[in-house]
């Protein structure tokens, strides 16, 4: 794991950016579709993801995670051997991943939009995964500088922009579908 002494670096500041606007997007869509009981909105669990990951780039609770892992791998003298068990873990989140990709796909499979911001929120999971495992391999590219950020910063800027912008347009698509249920059941003669 790779960290700066300083508190707020390019880096940092472009993911609290990235994970407050997801945060702040995932709200107002959450606040929008609580308005159509109807709709089955991923909003609400997307927006505490968002809060959690955002507070996470705040406190770098990854890295203090991390560092609990060394520590006790340390303490019990297994530290040498930790390449094994990192490329198994590294190698589940994959499956992991592929697995919920797939059954996100059949769940959210009428709802392109909720797809792909449940997609986003498993990038980001996956990354923030990838970066607490901290296998040496992974992270020489997540943590290679590109100008003055590292190459991890747009993983989190392109996973937050896709849930930011795909859970606003699902909570679009449920108010315009509300409004035309809505037009077409006053529409409907009164039965006598």
């Amino acid at each position: 794991m790779i960290a700066s002494g300083d508190w707020m670096n390019p880096t940092r500041a472009c993911g609290l950016a990235a994970y407050g606007a997801a945060t702040l997007c995932c709200g107002i869509a959450w606040v929008r579709s609580r308005s159509f009981p109807k709709t089955s909105s991923p909003a609400g669990w997307l927006t505490l993801l968002e809060a959690a990951l955002l507070l996470d780039m705040a406190f770098n609770g990854r890295w203090l995670l991390h560092q609990f892992f060394v520590d006790v791998a340390q303490h019990h003298n297994e530290y040498a051997a930790r390449r094994a068990p990192q490329v198994v873990v590294d190698t589940l989140l994959v499956a992991l991943l592929f697995f919920a990709a797939f059954r996100a796909l059949r769940r959210f499979r009428k709802s392109p939009a909720a797809l792909l911001a449940v997609l986003g929120g498993m990038l980001s999971i996956f990354t923030w995964c990838a970066e607490v495992v901290s296998l040496h391999q992974v992270d020489s590219i997540l943590y290679h500088p590109v100008g003055p950020w590292m190459a991890v910063c747009f993983l989190w800027v392109s996973a937050c922009l896709v849930t930011s912008v795909s859970i606003l347009i699902d909570a679009h698509a449920a108010r315009v579908t509300a409004s035309r249920s809505e037009s077409a059941s006053s529409e409907l003669p009164a039965s006598r």
